[in-house]
């Protein structure tokens, strides 16, 4: 396929019938392997990138997408310029990956170019055979380089300019484990359900048995490695405590606890770096109260369980895991706690109100009964994220003026009042007993039903 042919599809993307832009795609990666094509043909790729993201034809390896293999699970967006301990920001890919290819040069990037060009990227187990010597060789170099940086004076603050900040220099840590230990942790993968991983029976807990077992031979500094990558791979965060027991179960309790709460460290750091995200999605959430309760009572829980079933990890992760709970305790109470009150009290009085519509009441009854379940959610948890005293002013400011609405509620039933009714007075009891418990609400009942018999 020539240049000319390349050019007029390009042009029309979306006009291109489907197999032949297949055929373009696998030409445009082929010339992306060869140096003097690379340029254009990134170009070219990048100018037909929204027909890629809608058919996802199979990719073909370019060396840095087979770099990138044994600790792609770990690849993320970071939220703030601070990298999440156990994650690998993408943006220091580039300047890491540009390192590997100088210090390997022509000659060390000429097997992996040449068996890229046949390579099947849908046979995983081919492609895991071709990357373990590329990996290997891309760990010698990366290893030298930082291990020579730390013998010269100044030789780690060099490096750390050189690749382009902390985070960099701290990718790079990464990166060398991953490929120091990237046979086992890419085997374990492969043979893995695909992810979202649901559930891991008794077959996959032994291959990840397995898979702890050989990179603890190759080189235990990679055991948090090949947990976190599994971690990223699971359904829910949630499952990794139970998954953990189920391994010290197996016999692998020897090799979780001499991670000495790294992972612990890594998932307390990640979920520092998720603040972010939950602060996003509360205040999306912020007009159901109680499923934003809730779901901060979810973060919470399953922070301490993954810290915990990770081996704790010491003072640090402890520091760590505070800092998380402040800040989820903070999320609460803007989103939460500081609005329940005064949103409760404004619409007890506009009970009132002659409502526009017939469920009226009913919908303002419910917003009120949200306010008080969300904060009777984060009670749950307040003491963890120091809201005890603000949630119990709340409260206290919502019962007075549940106090002033059942008198008045009372004394209009014994009036006869016909703008009152039943479903006043048991909706009126529902939030007495959620404010002040199942006595005072029926006290209030059995006086209620008193007054309607005109007792």
């Amino acid at each position: 396929m020539n240049d000319k042919p390349l050019d007029n599809m390009a042009s029309k993307v979306f006009e291109i019938p489907e197999a032949e832009f297949e055929k373009l795609v696998t030409a445009l990666e082929l010339r992306r392997l060869k140096p003097a094509q690379q340029a254009a043909s990134v170009a070219m790729l990048t100018q037909i990138r929204p027909r890629l993201r809608l058919i996802r034809p199979e990719r073909r390896f370019t060396p840095m997408r087979l770099f990138c293999r044994p600790f792609e699970d770990l690849l993320y967006n970071p939220n703030t310029p601070r990298k999440a301990l156990g994650r690998i920001p993408r943006s220091a890919l580039k300047p890491i990956w540009s390192e590997t290819e100088a210090l390997l040069g022509a000659d060390g990037l000429a097997p992996v170019l040449e068996t890229l060009k046949t390579l099947d990227p849908a046979d995983a187990e081919a492609v895991d055979a071709a990357g373990r010597p590329f990996w290997s060789a891309a760990h010698k170099v990366l290893k030298g380089l930082r291990d020579e940086s730390g013998k010269i004076k100044g030789g780690p603050a060099k490096l750390q300019e050189q690749l382009g900040g902390p985070e960099v220099l701290a990718s790079l840590d990464d990166i060398i484990t991953a490929l120091s230990v990237a046979a086992p942790l890419t085997e374990m993968r492969r043979k893995l359900p695909p992810p979202p991983i649901a559930d891991v029976n008794k077959a996959d807990l032994m291959l990840i048995v397995d898979g702890l077992t050989r990179t603890a031979a190759l080189n235990r500094d990679g055991l948090p490695m090949l947990v976190l990558s599994l971690m990223t791979r699971l359904q829910s965060p949630a499952m990794l405590p139970s998954l953990i027991e189920r391994l010290i179960d197996e016999g692998a309790g020897d090799l979780i606890q001499s991670m000495g709460g790294q992972v612990g460290e890594a998932v307390a750091s990640q979920q520092e770096d998720r603040i972010i995200d939950v602060r996003a999605a509360a205040e999306t959430k912020k007009d159901d109260p109680v499923a934003v309760a809730r779901a901060l009572g979810n973060e919470l829980k399953t922070l301490q369980r993954e810290a915990q079933a990770a081996g704790g990890g010491g003072r640090g992760v402890a520091r760590q895991i505070e800092r998380v709970k402040a800040e989820l305790g903070r999320v609460a109470r803007e989103t939460i706690v500081s609005g329940a009150a005064p949103k409760a009290m404004a619409a007890i009085e506009s009970l009132d109100t002659p409502p526009e519509s017939a469920t009226g009441n009913r919908d303002r009854f419910r917003a009120i009964e949200d306010q008080i379940v969300s904060l009777r959610l984060c009670k749950q948890y307040a003491g963890d994220v120091g809201l005890e005293a603000e949630i119990a002013t709340a409260m206290k400011q919502i019962s007075a003026k549940l106090d002033t609405r059942s008198d008045d509620l009372l004394k209009r039933l014994q009036a006869d009042d016909v703008t009152v009714s039943t479903v006043d007075l048991f909706c009126t009891v529902r939030l007495v007993e959620l404010t002040e418990g199942p006595e005072k609400a029926d006290k209030l009942r059995e006086k209620g039903m008193a007054a309607l018999r005109g007792e």
